[in-house]
């Protein structure tokens, strides 16, 4: 298990940026193939969380420029520009797919005779919700995936999409399309389970995560290339892995946030100062930083799977670029 070193210290505090060497980190140590082969789904999970939550309190109190790095994305990762200037593509967008899957995706890519072109990571929208990223990310007008269907201005762009509401579903694609988006709402729509409460749930979405692939990646027509991403990841907060603080402390975030994870300044008025809290006035919005988790009355306080905020496990997502092998 990846512990934290003297070494890892002196580069999140290091000057310059530091988001490269944290996703690096982050596939290649914690969230490896090796580590997700070898260990059960739960404890690749809790012990993944443990030392992500260790270095993420780091992050917060010494070095919280990283998360300003969290809300730019790299031009390499626009997928605007790779839905518009790809010939003969598909992309896939796995509605909260985290990291976390990212060796899931890989085996499943091996064993579908898949070749892996690039493996690595994109940025979900600030706030990291579904209908900011398609509106920042997509470049289209703010909406619900299962509306992306049909619309005109993805047809004038040589777009057509498709929404799978199950992981088992299947659409009938339009291969004269220059480019096909499919958008899953697995493994996002799994999260109101009840299961969801529980560690275990995470073993869940990997048994469902073949038919979804099956339903969506190969379905794709021969000859295209395939993106595979997300839109946004999960922070999961059990217990020991959120950063500490008390009721007391957490009193007046949680009633400015109303029991999420962000809140539009337009919406709440002028946020409060608190360490806790990134403000972005220029993008109406004020975010919790890292893996804070205030406790909001209701159904949602029993939730360990969260997002909206601007934590690494909610911005970064997978990016994976697969091709038919020769």
């Amino acid at each position: 298990m990846p512990s934290f070193t003297r070494e890892m210290f002196s580069r999140i505090c290091e000057p310059g940026p530091r988001l490269d060497w944290l996703a690096g980190w982050l596939t290649g140590c914690v969230w490896s193939p090796e580590r997700f082969a070898q260990m059960p789904p739960a404890a690749y999970l809790e012990q993944g969380e443990r030392i992500v939550n260790e270095v993420e309190e780091v992050i917060a109190a010494a070095a919280p420029r990283v998360y300003d790095e969290l809300t730019v994305v790299p031009p390499d990762r626009d997928l605007a520009r790779f839905l518009d200037g790809s010939d003969r593509s598909v992309v896939v967008v796995f509605d909260g797919l985290s990291l976390r899957e990212l060796p899931g995706l890989l085996r499943l890519a091996e064993q579908s005779g898949l070749k892996t072109v690039e493996t690595g990571v994109n940025l979900a929208a600030l706030p990291s919700e579904t209908l900011d990223f398609i509106e920042q990310r997509l470049g289209c007008p703010r909406c619900a995936p299962s509306q992306l269907t049909g619309r005109r201005d993805l047809r004038e762009r040589g777009a057509a999409a498709y929404y799978y509401g199950h992981p088992g579903e299947r659409h009938a694609l339009d291969d004269a399309a220059r480019c096909l988006l499919l958008w899953s709402a697995f493994p996002d729509n799994t999260y109101s389970d009840s299961g969801a409460r529980f560690v275990e749930h995470f073993a869940h979405i990997q048994s469902q995560l073949q038919s979804a692939w099956n339903a969506t990646v190969m379905s794709a027509p021969r000859g295209r290339r395939i993106l595979v991403t997300s839109d946004h990841g999960y922070v999961f907060l059990g217990s020991g892995l959120s950063f500490a603080r008390s009721p007391a402390d957490l009193r007046q975030l949680s009633a400015y946030l109303g029991g999420e994870r962000h809140a539009r300044i337009s919406e709440r008025g002028e946020p409060p100062t608190d360490a806790d809290l990134m403000v972005y006035k220029d993008r109406d919005v004020a975010v919790l930083k890292g893996r804070v988790q205030p406790h909001p009355p209701g159904p949602a306080a029993g939730k360990l799977y969260k997002h909206g905020g601007l934590s690494l496990m909610e911005m970064l997502t997978p990016w994976l670029l697969l091709e038919a092998r020769a």
